[in-house]
């Protein structure tokens, strides 16, 4: 398992005021940079790639986004795996694309490990198992939860945003470790899920924390347990599920940047450098804020071997719950 403690540590290579701009950059063939999306405009990903992009630059021609949506995110990084190894193509993506993805698709078209390099993460946030009013008030917290889900099995289901995601196979990973069942109802996106929890047709969800937190004023949901190492500051009287007993399910979503494999080390380090820089701008911190999620910095060398043990935790869980897409 991945102990993110020992990673989510400050980043080597920051520049303390403006960014930087060194030689190794000016290594880069002339050409437009630019931001690689693998999803449509207003999402997570995109709004963070868009808050960065007015900051960065390479010798001095600045980064473009190029929104290249397909395939549930898999069109841009097949896009990066074919562009030169130059450092103009960063790819900016959320984890499961890379480190659950190869393992919940027959064939992706690309090995994270061999086609790309982890440069710097933007953000990370941790996800949720989110009641609605299907359950009774009178379950207050996990045990109380996982209790009713066993007496009503025909009940006891969770959504999530898509088929093999994260919150998936958390919720596989849940249901094996307390040896209960539950019945996951993929969705359209992550909205889809939560409104028909608030609704009363299913009973629970497990979604990122930043989808719920400005909905927990209409009294209609409550949060059992987070994944993330530590409990939120945002929200610091909910528990962990790793402090409830459940130590395999310490999970956070980190959006992160990527170059292909082959890159020199420093151009690539002459990026992490410029992207953590315009990462700590006020503009940056306060989309962050306003999205809810919060600032993850590591350097590349961190970043790499987050990265790596991360894809190599996901295989064995995605594979004992017996889920294998088609495409």
């Amino acid at each position: 398992m991945v102990q993110r403690r020992e990673f989510i540590l400050a980043g080597a290579g920051l520049a303390a005021g403006g960014f930087v701009n060194t030689a190794a950059m000016a290594q880069v063939a002339r050409g437009v940079p630019r931001l690689l999306i693998g999803f449509p405009p207003g999402g997570a990903v995109d709004v963070l790639a868009r808050a960065l992009q007015p900051k960065l630059h390479s010798d001095t021609v600045p980064f473009i986004v190029e929104n290249k949506p397909g395939a549930g995110g898999r069109l841009a990084v097949l896009e990066t795996k074919r562009a030169p190894a130059d450092g103009h193509t960063v790819l900016v993506t959320a984890d499961p694309i890379l480190t659950i993805y190869p393992y919940a698709f027959r064939n992706v078209g690309y090995d994270p490990i061999a086609d790309l390099i982890p440069v710097t993460p933007l953000a990370s946030e941790a996800m949720g198992l989110v009641l609605g009013p299907m359950v009774p008030a009178s379950v207050r917290n996990l045990a109380d939860f996982i209790d009713w889900c066993r007496k009503n099995p025909g009940d006891a289901s969770y959504a999530t945003a898509a088929a093999g995601t994260t919150m998936h196979f958390v919720g596989a990973l849940l249901a094996q470790s307390a040896k209960f069942s539950f019945t996951h109802i993929p969705h359209r996106g992550a909205a889809a899920g939560v409104q028909d929890v608030m609704g009363g047709q299913i009973a629970s969800t497990i979604v990122t924390m930043s989808q719920v937190i400005p909905l927990m004023s209409t009294g209609k949901l409550r949060v059992v347990a987070v994944t993330s190492p530590a409990r939120m500051k945002r929200m610091p009287e909910i528990p962990t599920f790793v402090e409830l007993g459940y130590k395999a399910i310490d999970s956070i979503v980190y959006y992160g940047t990527y170059v292909k494999a082959g890159t020199p080390p420093a151009v690539v380090a002459a990026l992490a450098a410029n992207i953590q820089a315009a990462s700590m701008t006020p503009e940056m911190v306060n989309t962050r804020e306003k999205m809810g999620v919060d600032d993850l910095v590591l350097s590349p060398e961190k970043f790499a071997a987050f990265f790596k043990a991360d894809y190599e935790r996901w295989g064995p869980i995605v594979k004992a719950s017996g889920y294998k897409a088609d495409e």
